[in-house]
């Protein structure tokens, strides 16, 4: 029998650098607002100017009845920045050598190595332990299409690659393809091996400045392609908030 290796423990790790980056103690989850001061739309000229804050992101992402029946919210894997917008930061070289095993988890992201400056997420589950999870991330100046060329580089790279969990190794397989219009620029990558009972549908989106992810890990034959069309929406959402 085909086993599908459980991503929720691998997720939840993967956003823990989020929690942690600027979480005060009592504040679990939340990021500290400390940042910079609370606004919803940042004056002309200032480095925010245009970018949507996590409160703003969060009411952009789907809710649970748009997803198939069974899913529910897990309030341990969702989160947001708040009306505070995180402080500039460099970005980090891609570290294509760990970049593999991430991109099975819902923070897949963060391989990228570019920091944003507002993001939002959130994570669904079901009775069988299939997950969907939606983050929608703001960037400033070029930073989103350097994401999306990164994210492009990572997924090139880890076509194929061994993954070792639960005393198994997998044989994984990644095929990333471009999107046509949906954003201003898509790509879809689905992870699947022998060894797995379903696979993993992975899209990002770009959308002016912001980069919406989505990571769905299901058991089924159609490895979560689904995940496509539930971007689109996200993405049609944030066009119309700009």
């Amino acid at each position: 029998m085909k086993l599908r290796r459980a991503s929720v423990a691998v997720a939840a790790a993967a956003v823990l650098p989020f929690a942690l980056a600027a979480c005060s103690p009592g504040d679990a989850g939340k990021k500290s607002t400390a940042a910079s001061a609370p606004s919803a739309r940042p004056a002309a000229g200032a480095p925010n100017a245009g970018l949507l804050n996590g409160t703003r992101l969060k009411a952009l992402l789907l809710p649970a009845a748009v997803l198939p029946k069974g899913y529910h919210v897990d309030p341990h894997t969702s989160r947001t920045t708040g009306t505070a917008f995180q402080p500039p930061a460099s970005s980090k070289a891609v570290d294509l050598a760990g970049a593999c095993p991430k991109l099975e988890a819902s923070a897949w992201v963060e391989t990228s190595g570019v920091p944003s400056a507002s993001f939002a997420q959130t994570d669904f589950m079901n009775a069988s332990q299939e997950e969907f999870n939606e983050e929608i991330d703001s960037y400033r100046g070029s930073d989103a299409q350097t994401v999306m060329t990164r994210l492009d580089k990572v997924l090139t790279h880890c076509a194929h690659f061994k993954d070792t969990s639960n005393g198994t190794t997998a044989a994984v397989t990644i095929k990333t393809t471009e999107v046509p219009k949906v954003g201003d620029q898509t790509l879809k990558a689905v992870l699947s091996a022998p060894e797995w009972e379903g696979g993993t549908t992975l899209v990002a989106t770009r959308v002016g400045k912001t980069v919406i992810t989505t990571f769905y890990n299901v058991q089924s034959s159609d490895m979560g392609a689904a995940g496509l069309g539930l971007t689109e929406k996200i993405a049609t959402q944030v066009a119309r908030a700009k």
